[in-house]
């Protein structure tokens, strides 16, 4: 499986440079009339180009179709023409403020003329400099809005598969088992953008995932939130997704023309960054811990677990997604082995063959340093297949959507870790094939009186609402 998501990630990363070839995230000043800018994001260069074997790693490691030469003599290009611009304009300042120190002492009117036609001179001198820059500009910031994050240390890199950090019971991978989509009793599928889950499915579908968010809630001190379904291009560009992930929403009347929409579903990672977004916060009240329940759209993680259409390749699926920001790195560590920890004790109670292990540099999209995927074992596939994941940012978005904390008088950007924990509908295929009852799977969160409910108490309470 994990060979298929290296090549899927390849393929996409081949294909990007010609998805878009201009961004949201920042926009030029010779774009600002027919486009605003959102967001200015926090653009580290010396940090990004200090240390250049760790990223050039990164590039290499992720298989990614990047010249950091090229790139860095882009930079260096745009360097030139800025500080020339810097340069005049503190040229024209000088004389500005020359001019407004001899108006008030007067009777040098040669001298006033002079530093006139000197200003005039700089004021276009100036303006064909910026126009002389936007271009470089645009080129050099698009070229390094696309450079990866750097890797953490227990990222796998090479040809590794994957790192197991984690397994719970070994699968029977002796015999052959029908696939889940004979339960026709259970499971209606047309196609991975339409299916019907009917039944005990439907019960379950929803039961485990607000299970999971209350386990998260109650035993991880973490706040449950609502997320929005649909995401703009500015924060999808953040985090670096691409933009073929998710299905753009067509507008019939977009003020920013290139700021469109997608639809994510509020199981997103994506739809937690717009409530953070140039947001400060205290040191006192981190670590954040967000969890929400929703709805997920990710084509990309549905592509991951093979060709032929199934639950376990469906677009769409219900879903418990992660959020927490801390202030260093060590807590972020410390905050990813929480979420697993969670994850762990709610794969465990259902006794399925799972495991956890950190995916291959390759895998990973640019804004991930780490990704920690849990796998359950697929019977009628005779694989694992991704049902959940967690990922390490570090820093990377927080500095693009400016989201930081402030620290006496200085400013630090915060590091995000995250991810989807829980993909239902995966979920119920590996338990069918199993031949789990759904109707007795432990959930650990779920409240006694959920257990009990049946079929006909919940079409009751769905009738009363018309009564």
């Amino acid at each position: 499986m994990l060979g298929l998501q290296i090549a899927l990630r390849k393929c996409r990363a081949a294909q990007r440079g010609c998805i878009r070839k201009i961004s949201a995230l920042y926009i030029t000043g010779d774009k600002a009339n027919e486009n605003y800018a959102t967001l200015h994001p926090y653009l580290d260069f010396a940090g990004t180009f200090d240390e250049r074997a760790s990223l050039e790693q990164s590039i290499a490691s992720r298989g990614l179709d990047i010249s950091l030469d090229s790139v860095l003599r882009k930079y260096q290009k745009y360097q030139t023409h800025h500080e020339q611009l810097q340069r005049v304009m503190g040229e024209r300042e000088a004389v500005t403020k020359k001019l407004k120190d001899l108006a008030k002492k007067g009777d040098r009117e040669q001298q006033i003329e002079e530093l006139k036609e000197r200003g005039k001179t700089l004021r276009n001198d100036l303006k064909a400099l910026k126009q002389a820059l936007y271009p470089i500009e645009d080129e050099f910031i698009h070229d390094f809005l696309h450079l990866p994050n750097r890797l953490h240390p227990q990222c796998p890199t090479g040809d590794q598969e994957g790192l197991l950090i984690y397994r719970h019971s070994l699968p029977d991978s002796t015999r052959d088992v029908p696939s889940h989509l004979e339960r026709q009793d259970l499971i209606n599928f047309v196609d991975n953008n339409r299916y019907y889950m009917m039944g005990q499915a439907a019960h379950f579908d929803v039961n485990a995932m607000h299970a999971l968010a209350r386990y998260f809630v109650t035993q991880g001190d973490f706040v449950q939130t609502a997320n929005p379904d649909f995401v703009r291009c500015v924060l999808l560009e953040a985090n670096a997704t691409p933009l073929g992930d998710y299905h753009m929403v067509r507008e019939e009347q977009l003020q920013n023309k290139i700021n469109t929409a997608y639809l994510t579903g509020g199981a997103a990672f994506e739809s937690y960054l717009g409530a953070m977004t140039k947001l400060c916060v205290y040191p006192s009240v981190l670590p954040l811990r967000y969890v929400c329940c929703g709805r997920s759209y990710n084509r990309a993680d549905a592509q991951q677990n093979g060709p032929t259409p199934s639950l376990y390749t469906a677009t769409q699926t219900n879903a418990v997604q992660s959020f927490v920001a801390t202030q260093s790195a060590d807590q972020a560590n410390a905050q990813l082995e929480h979420i697993l920890s969670l994850a762990i004790d709610f794969y465990k109670a259902l006794d399925l063959p799972f495991r956890i292990v950190y995916a291959p540099a390759a895998a990973l999209t640019p804004s991930e340093s780490l990704r920690a995927v849990i796998e359950v074992y697929a019977p009628s596939l005779q694989r694992y297949v991704c049902v959940g994941r967690i990922s390490n940012y570090g820093d990377f978005v927080s500095k693009r959507i400016l989201f930081s904390t402030r620290r006496e008088k200085h400013y630090d950007f915060l590091h995000l870790v995250g991810g989807p924990v829980l993909y239902t509908t995966r979920l119920i295929a590996a338990l069918l094939e199993h031949n789990k009852r759904l109707e007795d799977c432990k959930l650990l969160g779920a409240t006694t009186t959920g257990r009990k409910c049946t079929m006909e108490q919940d079409l009751q309470q769905f009738k009363d609402l018309f009564t």
